[in-house]
């Protein structure tokens, strides 16, 4: 009996010690984690690209949520904390689609429906299915063209009339735009199926039921919930300067504001089943970003390495896209670079490479925006409008620059299988551009 109570005992011990030095280890990976993205958003930070909140957990266990500001002035416009308010603008969408999920799991919608449902004489409605609205495929523009009106001041009625106006650009379900006037359709659906407004649903359905404490919208819902707004900037010349939140060219359906921590109570409901399969990608991803004049949002989550990571910045000069990348290559271990000032280096090109880059592209996700690129002595010029607007400078045979500090680049793609064409760095995005 005293020999089995003693291997009893040893077991006890043994596995206590085991699940001890489990925990030291995560505790030390976490800690490890914690200094790399510091690291790396303190970095951003010196060179002048990133003011704004960080947020990383894996596992479902907290790495970071921290604020990194430009100027450490608690009055300053752009200082901010992580109880800070920002606005999320197109992250909103994805939130539309997680309610329109659930209303299909609950059996008030089918996304296999057409929108014809909803707006009975909508143009071609019944070759546009509400899953067409959510996956950019229903041929409706990015954008709305010719509104006469400031956009701010535009009913949900109005608005929906001007959808119908709009032309499409393909056969519904053939092709791919991201569209922002296909979303209006989806916040007017949610609003006929719950007989609230888009927000007062988003309120009811997500931020009371979440914990969502700090999140709200500023049109359109009862309670009054903005407390610490984060205030929009973007550089003009050297200078930092402060944007309205609030622009008279945005429409105010989804005007939704949150912090980082009520984001990522957002993203550990929707991680599980039955939202994760519906709203994943096929890289077992569920991410969105958003953003306008001063400010860009990331939310992300992993559902592989089991990892959540948000990022608010209230000043768009952070290089949205290589961050967004370098993020998740910290979260998962994989080799990455620390931001460092840049200073690139310019070489000669020939007349003859330079005039194959030489014609008028089309960008369809900044509203059809033509740019026209000539040679001129030597270098390749860009006019938009007719008006020079940069001498770019060649960093290699197809990729060119304007700033040698800046990320930015005009890279000439020449593909066999696709349309000749650019992709331009903006704001630290890639946009694509067809020659016409």
């Amino acid at each position: 009996m005293k020999q089995i109570l003693s291997i009893l005992i040893l077991s006890i011990i043994l596995i206590s010690c085991d699940k001890t030095n489990k925990v030291k280890i995560e505790s030390t990976q976490t800690e490890k984690l914690k200094e790399k993205i510091d690291e790396y958003f303190s970095a951003l930070n010196k060179i002048g690209k990133f003011n704004g909140t960080v947020f990383a957990s894996k596992n479902n266990t907290l790495i970071i949520n921290k604020a990194y500001n430009l100027n450490q002035d608690k009055s300053s416009t752009t200082y901010i904390t992580t109880e800070s308010q920002f606005d999320i603008h197109s992250v909103s969408k994805l939130m539309a689609h997680y309610l329109i999920e659930k209303f299909e799991l609950e059996g008030k919608i089918k996304k296999s429906q057409s929108i014809k449902i909803f707006i009975s004489d909508f143009p071609n409605g019944e070759k546009i299915t509400i899953e067409m609205l959510l996956n950019h495929t229903s041929g409706l523009p990015r954008s709305f063209e010719s509104v006469k009106e400031n956009e701010i001041d535009l009913t949900s009625e109005q608005i929906i009339e001007y959808a119908k106006n709009q032309k499409l650009l393909f056969e519904p379900g053939t092709n791919k735009q991201y569209s922002n006037v296909a979303y209006e359709l989806i916040y007017f659906v949610i609003q006929e199926i719950s007989n609230k407004t888009f927000a007062q649903c988003l309120s009811d359905e997500v931020f009371q039921p979440l914990g969502m404490k700090n999140s709200g919208a500023h049109f359109y819902l009862k309670e009054k919930n903005l407390k610490n707004l984060a205030k929009n900037h973007e550089k003009d010349d050297s200078n930092i300067t402060q944007v309205d939140n609030i622009l008279s060219d945005e429409l105010r359906t989804a005007r939704i504001f949150s912090t980082a921590s009520d984001l990522n109570n957002f993203l550990n409901h929707i991680k599980v089943e039955p939202y994760a399969s519906l709203l994943k990608n096929e890289s077992d991803i569920i991410e969105k970003s958003g953003g306008s004049d001063g400010i860009r949002v990331e939310i992300y989550t992993n559902l592989k390495h089991k990892y959540n990571f948000i990022f608010l910045a209230n000043f768009e000069e952070v290089p949205f896209q290589k961050t967004v990348e370098d993020f998740s290559k910290i979260l998962e271990n994989v080799p990455y670079e620390v931001p460092k000032e840049l200073n690139r280096q310019s070489i000669k090109l020939s007349t003859e490479v330079l005039n194959k880059y030489v014609g008028t592209y089309s960008f369809a996700d900044m509203g059809n925006l033509e740019l026209t690129f000539k040679e001129m002595n030597g270098n390749l010029i860009v006019y938009q409008n007719g008006e020079q607007i940069a001498t770019l400078k060649s960093e290699s045979e197809n990729t060119f620059f304007d700033d040698p500090k800046e990320p930015e680049s005009f890279e000439f793609i020449d593909s066999t299988n696709e349309t000749f064409h650019v992709l331009m760095g903006w704001k630290g995005v890639k946009l694509k551009g067809i020659k016409k």
